[in-house]
């Protein structure tokens, strides 16, 4: 006997194995059990993801000896799958099947529904299951209008169609519409560990992730990723292996591509790139799986963060593009890469100097400096103002500063504040504020405890000021 493919044998028996499609199956077994399934369905949905097998699940659960002798039926017995109709349905000549991409024309059509309008030969209902509807001609179309609008006695349609945008609305207001989601990736992985258990076979976790990811939400094609690997294993299927099967760049050469570019060694990348080219795959595919890998590390927090991760991405994709066409698609690739890697130095380098810009720290002490160090910078008469001021804080863009009598504030607001402000405002880059408050009640100034130079600067202030209430910074 010819070896049967996994997508086949994993085809769902009964509503329930319905496998990432739990909304339909629901919705499917309340309407058997209440006896409303409609005559006519349109299965809409990407490739993969049960659209064909759910039509047969209805075909024979509206044949089906148990749903028809009106039991209450869960999910997992709809349909029973041990009457007599059940076993025999996929043979029998009530249930039609065909291919609308192979069966375009109205011909085509009217010859295979010339029989709708007689009676069942064996079965309760006469079922019809059209594939790709939406590829018919538009004279085939109205020729299952009109069927459809108006349906014989005991016939059902179920259409099923990847672009339901091409599907007339004519066809769409006269059926039950049900969508198919893509499958996640969470729900597929432990469903091919399941499937590769029953064939005695084990397989990674990894493995399984990786077939999930391919897949891109289409069981068959899962199921034929992992066919394709057990024809190739022995009793384990590895990541290793999956790569391998399927002619994949493994995740630890998409990896040392990774790291040369984020060291910035061109002389890496170039080794990590000639290693990836040696698996045989085109450019296109490695940067695409470059592009997913980088995915990867970003959503599942596999590694530390890449800095410019979006430069990364945006860099491959743009570069995707070009190679698309191009006679020279592995040579845009490696300069792509190799401009990324490029060191940072050589930015600096041919940029003007930007004289770096002091910031404000948590520390009083810090800030005190960067405060005298303005105030060296003042005139003599605008400097001595400030002689006997409190530094308390920069903050927000805002300097205070406390003065010890009113009469030496209003002065300094008047004569010094604007000339103050304009010097913090070059050495920050930004602009900033004086904020100025008084407070008769502080300590005078121990002079004393100052070096001679700084002895002389508050005796001069105190002259000028002809007040003894300077106090200490």
């Amino acid at each position: 006997m010819a070896y049967e493919a996994l997508y086949t044998r994993g085809r769902p028996k009964n509503l329930a194995q319905l496998i990432g499609q739990e909304h339909i199956s629901n919705a499917l077994t309340r309407a058997v059990n209440s006896k409303r399934l409609s005559h006519a369905y349109l299965l809409v949905g990407t490739r993969g993801t049960g659209k064909t097998s759910t039509a047969r699940l209805l075909a024979k659960a509206m044949n089906c000896e148990k749903v028809l002798a009106g039991q209450s039926l869960s999910a997992n017995e709809i349909p029973c799958n041990e009457c007599t109709s059940c076993k025999t349905i996929d043979y029998s000549p009530d249930n039609i099947e065909f291919d609308a991409a192979s069966n375009r024309s109205v011909d085509d059509v009217t010859r295979l529904l010339s029989g709708a309008y007689l009676a069942p030969i064996q079965s309760h209902v006469k079922t019809f299951i059209i594939d790709e509807i939406h590829m018919l001609s538009n004279e085939a179309i109205n020729s299952i209008l009109k069927l459809i609008e108006e349906p014989p006695p005991n016939v059902a349609f179920f259409l099923a169609t990847t672009e339901i945008n091409k599907v007339p609305m004519t066809i769409r207001s006269r059926c039950q519409v049900l969508n198919f989601r893509l499958i996640p990736q969470e729900t597929i992985s432990p469903y091919l560990i399941a499937m590769a258990n029953k064939l005695s076979v084990e397989l990674e976790n990894d493995a399984a992730k990786k077939i999930a990811r391919l897949a891109e939400g289409s069981m068959r094609d899962a199921l034929t990723y992992l066919d394709q690997c057990y024809a190739m294993a022995d009793k384990k299927i590895t990541l290793a292996d999956v790569n391998e099967t399927l002619g994949l760049v493994s995740d630890s050469d998409l990896d040392e591509i990774i790291s040369a570019v984020q060291s910035h060694s061109r002389a890496e990348v170039g080794r990590a790139i000639n290693h990836a080219f040696r698996s045989g795959l085109s450019s296109i595919s490695i940067a695409e799986a470059l592009i997913t890998r980088l995915r990867d590390i970003e959503f599942e927090n596999l590694r530390g963060n890449i800095s410019d991760l979006d430069n990364f991405v945006d860099a491959v994709r743009k570069a995707i593009l070009e190679m698309q066409g191009s006679g020279v698609p592995d040579i845009i690739l490696e300069m792509t890469l190799m401009k990324l890697a490029a060191p940072k130095i050589i930015s600096v380098a041919v940029a003007p100097p930007v004289e770096e810009t002091p910031t404000v720290s948590a520390n009083l002490n810090e800030d005190k400096n960067i405060f005298h160090d303005i105030v060296k910078e003042l005139p003599n008469s605008t400097a001595m103002m400030l002689a006997g001021v409190v530094f308390e804080k920069i903050s927000d863009d805002v300097v205070k500063i406390i003065f010890h009598g009113a009469s030496n504030e209003k002065s300094f607001v008047k004569r010094g504040k604007a000339e103050f402000e304009k010097l913090f405002a070059q050495k920050f880059g930004r602009p900033i504020e004086i904020e100025t408050a008084v407070d008769s009640d502080s300590p005078k100034p121990k002079v004393e405890a100052r070096n001679e130079q700084s002895k002389n600067f508050l005796d001069t202030a105190q002259k000028v000021f002809e007040s003894d209430s300077v106090k200490k910074i």
